[in-house]
């Protein structure tokens, strides 16, 4: 026989399908963005903003941190996606298969981003213990400055994900009308992301799509 207690999570599960998923996207984005807006800033004079950067300690483990929470965005960003498609597979295949391409390509950028942003600061870590002399500081800018770039290339395809899954949300009734249309302003900043600050919205909007989206009852 089961609980009570247990009976309820369940149903809170199964209403809310995304709480989880989305929640660990909007924060682990946040965190991100948030650890590496120090070294994504650094693209404007790569010349000397990026050997300068990474003659710190402080910013290098702040690099190999944020990386790895771009890595759990990524996985995360897949797991609410997929989670979205089961929540309505009563929908079109259309627009349920338009927001998981869309969001496979987001979380395929987010990774190759994550590993050239990575990069510098591992093999510096690695090499302080083996003492070798790591990686030339030109090819470090070359790096950091590919990764800035793929993060960029990703906020757009987010854009997309983001647009495409709030109005699958909307259209099977999951979620109310302001996420739909917040969804609009959420993409214009990843567009418009020549700043690190226009990242951030993305993930408050991911929170909250996740304690909004319900599952609706069955007929």
């Amino acid at each position: 026989m089961l609980r009570p207690e247990a009976m309820t999570s369940s149903t809170l599960s199964g209403s809310k399908p995304l709480r989880v998923p989305a929640i660990i996207l909007g924060c682990s984005y946040f965190l991100a963005i948030a650890l590496l807006g120090p070294l994504l800033g650094s693209s404007a004079d790569a010349s000397t903003a990026f050997s300068e950067h990474f003659a710190d300690d402080g910013n290098r483990a702040r690099d190999l941190l944020g990386s790895l929470a771009l890595l759990v965005a990524a996985a995360s960003l897949v797991w609410t996606l997929v989670s979205a498609r089961t929540a309505t597979l009563t929908r079109s295949g259309t627009l349920r298969d338009l927001s998981m391409i869309s969001g496979g390509i987001t979380a395929s950028t987010l990774v190759v981003a994550a590993g050239l942003l990575i990069t510098v600061p591992l093999t510096t870590a690695i090499g302080d213990v083996t003492d070798d002399p790591g990686i030339d500081p030109g090819v470090q800018a070359g790096i950091a400055q590919a990764g800035t770039v793929l993060v960029l290339v990703a906020a757009l395809c987010l854009a997309v994900a983001t647009v495409l899954v709030a109005r699958l949300g909307r259209e099977s009734g999951a979620v109310p009308r302001w996420v739909s249309a917040t969804a609009w302003a959420t993409a214009a900043t990843l567009v418009l992301g020549v700043s690190v600050g226009l990242l951030m919205p993305f993930a408050a909007w991911a929170i909250a799509l996740g304690i909004a989206w319900k599952a609706r009852p069955a007929a």
